[in-house]
């Protein structure tokens, strides 16, 4: 099953140059931003959502901010050889018009995320900040034109819906991202995984440009994640998982426009996602307050520790990225999609029902 994969990892051993370079940079700007708010004293206080206990850093996006930067920079310039930034979209001063932006789009939510992180910003505000975002890709020419029918066939959006589809995608992988960074370690490796499966999945189409983004996710993540894991040294904050939100976002349109295979490899955050606001919204509560309503949250609550909620998570993610990878066909991604549904909805119901148990026993 797996023979043609190792075939396409051979036929390409440069970019993994990337994701080494990648890789030692992020993990080398973690610790130095952590050893400096460390001893600026920049810690930010513990609110009610949150899980731990002890006041960290919360600068790991910003290391990861600066790694994709600097690595986007020595790919234009002296790391040609090393992986494609060419994208097909219209380009400015020599560089690709996606490039820029991608480029457009973080800076913006470095901004707020720092804005958020620092002082905080109300959810209108960071919604906001997720629509210009948006927009900004739009505006470089990074849409989604079409989208494929589970039956069959394409459905062409037209210039207006293609743009707004763009933005919504743009701000849904956002705010699931950002939702699920609840636990040390889960939305870094969440990223991990869907960077592998998109990784994977350029290779198949040929198209060396989201491959070189998708390794530069790999490897920014992967040098991020000792520092974030259980026991976590820091946190990411709203810059880290609005950053990743926002690269898995950009990698899955301009690669072909492969929206339901990174629907579906982060298939149980959106689901969950969904299953949160509904209850919120039943409650008659805002869908954007913050709370412990989440999967993760709850499978902690029924015993399970952090690690194994983790690998839990990413280990229902990683299948159905890698069968969505091998699924070439539009049904085929239809009947995963059915699938996934049916084992979120039985994981919500186990959760549930051992929820209900444990709540009896205390009383």
């Amino acid at each position: 099953m797996f023979e043609w994969w190792v075939r396409l990892l051979e036929r390409y051993p440069e970019p993994w140059a990337l994701a080494g370079f990648a890789l030692v940079l992020s993990c080398a700007l973690t610790g130095v931003l952590r050893q400096l708010a460390l001893k600026r004293h920049l810690l930010p206080s513990i609110r009610t959502r949150d899980m731990h206990t002890v006041r960290k850093p919360r600068v790991g996006g910003v290391a990861m901010w600066l790694t994709v930067v600097v690595t986007l920079g020595w790919l234009l310039t002296l790391g040609k050889q090393y992986g494609s930034l060419d994208f097909g979209r219209p380009p400015f001063l020599g560089i690709d018009g996606a490039v820029w932006g991608l480029l457009g789009g973080m800076t913006l939510l470095l901004i707020v995320g720092l804005w958020d992180d620092l002082k905080g910003v109300s959810w209108q505000g960071q919604l906001a900040g997720q629509l210009v975002a948006g927009l900004i890709l739009v505006a470089a020419g990074v849409t989604v034109p079409f989208l494929r029918l589970p039956w069959g066939g394409e459905l062409q959006l037209g210039v207006f819906w293609s743009d707004a589809f763009t933005v919504v995608w743009v701000m849904i992988m956002i705010n699931v991202m950002n939702w699920f960074d609840g636990l040390d370690g889960l939305a870094g490796s969440i990223a991990l995984t869907a960077s592998v499966t998109l990784f994977l999945l350029s290779l198949q189409l040929g198209l060396m440009g989201t491959a070189t983004l998708s390794l530069l996710l790999f490897g920014v993540t992967l040098g991020f994640l000792p520092w974030n894991w259980f026991p976590s040294k820091l946190f990411m904050g709203t810059v880290g998982s609005q950053l990743l939100g926002f690269l898995l976002a950009v990698i899955a349109i301009i690669s072909g426009g492969k929206v339901a295979t990174a629907a579906l490899v982060m298939g149980i955050p959106v689901l969950d996602a969904l299953v949160v606001i509904f209850r919120r919204l039943r409650a008659r509560q805002s869908p954007f307050m913050a709370d412990q309503r989440h999967l993760h949250h709850r499978l902690m609550k029924i015993g399970f520790t952090v690690p194994q909620v983790v690998i839990l998570i990413n280990a229902f993610s990683l299948t159905f990225g890698l069968l969505a990878v091998r699924g070439s066909e539009s049904a085929d991604k239809g009947k995963l999609a059915i699938g996934l549904v049916v084992c979120m909805t039985g994981l919500i119901l186990v959760t549930y029902a051992l929820e209900q148990r444990a709540l009896k026993r205390v009383n």
